[in-house]
């Protein structure tokens, strides 16, 4: 009933607002440090410092342009691999509103040591943009990401996005985006949705997420960007796999969210798997990513030697 109220006409209560804005608000649930801002402090810090430390050790091609905007830009890490080598791609979270590939490079060593070409995508952030432009432009690097896999023979492509970046993946993997990249669809074999935001309906209303509704949602666009609400029939008989994880320290709704999507996914026959992270929490889940033996930077390794 509560969805059903954020999602309608008349405004949810105060109470239930207040609710949210712990719910949406994952510094909050960290058990690491004292408070938020320490949290948030320190994954900006520590995921600059790697990011930076990987341009300088890895051989890059910097700022490739898969549109026309300035923000339309991705990196690519182990530039020197060969070309058909496995290609693993990374869209950052942030709330749509934060970061860029230049601090969200933490986990292209232990890849790249490994074999993978790794690129890590670039997009406009809100308000810049609305929600809805920004999927659109992600289903434009989605199309020109796979048109650089064909043409460089490559066979196997892995994306992860953590927070927002699940959201956009999700959102991305939609009918039309299926459609119209074609055969190209079957390169893509492995998605790590990781801390996932999968409904709007509620944390639209936050302020600290959408203050003065920065995303431009509205009662006509909540349910069609809320890839709980979207049809995932077109992917049943593909080979695509969906891995859900979320940290046993993220909040309920982040742990619900996850939950909610691995079974979304199943009830449209896409295969895939459901991880709480044990001691995680919604920003170490994504910065051990820089090192070899975690658990996601294993099952992303173990993926192509399955093949």
């Amino acid at each position: 009933m509560e969805a059903a109220a954020a999602g309608s006409v008349s405004a949810p209560s105060a109470e239930l607002i207040e609710r949210w804005e712990k719910e949406y608000s994952p510094s909050e649930w960290t058990k690491r440090f004292r408070t938020a801002g320490e949290v948030i402090e320190h994954h900006v810090k520590f995921v600059t410092e790697v990011s930076n430390r990987n341009r300088k050790e890895l051989k890059c091609d910097l700022d490739v342009e898969y549109g026309s905007e300035d923000s339309e830009k991705f990196d690519i890490y182990g530039d020197n691999l060969p070309d058909d080598a496995p290609l693993f791609v990374y869209i950052h979270g942030g709330y749509w509103q934060m970061l860029s590939k230049k601090e969200s490079a933490y986990c292209a060593k232990p890849l790249v040591e490994r074999g993978f070409r790794v690129i890590i995508l670039d997009y406009e952030l809100c308000p810049k943009v609305t929600l809805a432009e920004l999927v659109s432009q992600i289903k434009c690097a989605g199309e020109y990401i796979l048109n650089y896999a064909e043409e460089n023979r490559v066979r196997h492509v892995s994306i992860a996005g953590h927070s927002a970046g699940a959201h956009l993946i999700a959102a991305m993997l939609d009918r039309q985006f299926v459609a119209t990249v074609g055969d190209e669809i079957r390169l893509v074999k492995h998605v790590y949705l990781i801390s996932g935001v999968f409904k709007l309906d509620e944390l639209r209303h936050t302020q600290s997420v959408n203050a003065k509704n920065l995303l431009g949602l509205n009662d006509a666009n909540v349910r069609g960007l809320s890839p709980l609400e979207m049809d995932y029939g077109h992917l049943r008989g593909l080979s695509v796999q969906v891995h859900v994880s979320v940290a046993e320290n993220d909040s309920a709704v982040f742990k619900q969210m996850a939950k909610d999507m691995h079974e979304h996914l199943e009830r449209f026959g896409v295969q895939g798997s459901l991880h709480v992270l044990p001691e995680l929490d919604h920003f170490d889940i994504v910065e051990k990513l820089a090192e070899k033996d975690y658990f996601i930077t294993k099952a992303i390794l173990d993926s192509f030697s399955e093949k």
